[in-house]
């Protein structure tokens, strides 16, 4: 068990220090392959609680009654 952990946080350190050279010497290439994809899930992620807050959204109503040809009737 004791070699486990320890090659397990050798593997853990040697990960971080390859993401980190990564992200220095090649910042387009990380970007598109882990950055945006991490940035993209964590927006999908929180977006309901954001958009709440800020009154980006509202209920939808299912029915819109609408009278046509009359403009502020129903229409919004």
């Amino acid at each position: 068990m004791r070699d486990f952990l320890l090659w397990a946080g050798v593997g853990l350190l040697g990960m971080g220090v390859g993401r980190w050279v990564w992200r220095r010497c090649a910042p387009v290439s990380f970007w598109y392959v882990l950055g945006f994809p991490v940035k993209v899930v964590t927006i999908y992620g929180t977006w309901r609680a954001v958009a709440s807050g800020c009154g980006l959204s509202k209920r939808v109503r299912r029915w819109r009654w609408r009278v046509p040809g009359f403009p502020g009737w129903g229409a919004e």
